[in-house]
């Protein structure tokens, strides 16, 4: 029979068995809570840095949904884009695109640039644009966008101007404004440019829808850019014996007057690589290399685009 233990409350006596007689072996290691503690399975208890957010931001970049402020820098002598940039701590991409850079060879003593207090790019919204589509497209996110523009909501509307924090040019835009997006195919004298002149052949004003690069017969002729030859022709006129290279983000090269050619069409060519040799075949005053530059179907100046 278990035995009993008495408790005295107040004047009041209580008999109570005493079940530790017999489940003191089942208990034994069993250790009551101190003062101030509770009992807490182990996979409850917190970790020692389970409260360490509080107060404080982990795993993310506040500087990602700062609002945008912009300045203003004035060109210096002996100043360049690039030293600008590096001067600010921006990226080569924001300055372009905040003060709407087009070729960064034009850079002029006195200019003024708009400098933003972080990295990113300019967007003017589009017809069917939505935060969420432009955020994704620039692998940010839409509290990003909406805290950098200080929008209350994600309405938007066709025309409005919105800062994309840390976006980025793809490397098409950034080497066409650098200037370096084709190589010069070949060495050699420039003799006519982009645009309207006077025809070698009847005087009469014509557009010439490219460059003139001369040099002697056999001088060899390289891509200016990495490509698949889509297109080779020999013609009796017009460009003689031309090649035509297809390039990314719309670009075409074409080469034309050669005297021999050293690719098939369907070849991919490398930078640099020789298509053929300079000749005087088709419609040619001499021994010259006809240099054009189409872009989504439209002759543009070569110049612009060549390192």
């Amino acid at each position: 029979m278990a035995a009993v233990v008495a408790f005295v409350v107040g004047v009041q006596v209580f008999l109570v068995p005493d079940y530790s007689v017999i489940f003191s072996r089942e208990i034994a290691t069993f250790e009551l809570p101190r003062d101030g503690e509770s009992i807490m399975r182990r996979y409850y208890a917190p970790t020692h840095d389970d409260f360490a957010v509080i107060g404080e931001v982990a795993g993310f970049d506040p500087e990602q949904f700062e609002a945008l402020e912009v300045g203003a820098y004035t060109v210096r002598t002996g100043d360049t884009l690039g030293a600008i940039a590096a001067r600010f701590d921006l990226e080569l991409d924001t300055l372009i695109s905040f003060n709407q850079i087009e070729d960064v060879r034009r850079l002029y003593v006195g200019d003024t640039y708009r400098i933003p207090n972080r990295d990113g790019l300019l967007y003017t919204v589009k017809r069917g644009d939505t935060i969420a589509a432009i955020a994704s497209a620039n692998g940010t996110t839409i509290n990003a966008i909406l805290d950098a523009n200080d929008l209350r909501s994600e309405l938007i509307t066709e025309g409005q101007v919105l800062f994309v924090p840390d976006a980025r040019l793809n490397q098409t835009e950034l080497r066409i404004i650098l200037g370096e997006l084709f190589a010069w195919p070949t060495q050699g004298r420039f003799t006519s440019h982009f645009g309207m002149r006077d025809d070698p052949f009847t005087g009469l004003r014509r557009f010439h829808n490219g460059i003139d690069v001369a040099n002697s017969p056999g001088t060899p002729i390289r891509a200016a850019a990495s490509g698949r030859v889509v297109h080779i022709e020999s013609q009796i006129g017009n460009y003689g014996k031309f090649v035509i290279v297809r390039h990314a983000d719309g670009f075409q090269t074409l080469y034309g007057h050669l005297s021999s050619f050293s690719v098939r069409t369907g070849d991919y060519v490398s930078r640099g690589e020789v298509l053929g040799l300079m000749g005087n075949t088709g419609r040619s005053t001499g021994p010259h290399l006809h240099f054009s530059v189409i872009h989504n179907g439209t002759f543009v100046d070569p110049l612009r685009y060549l390192h």
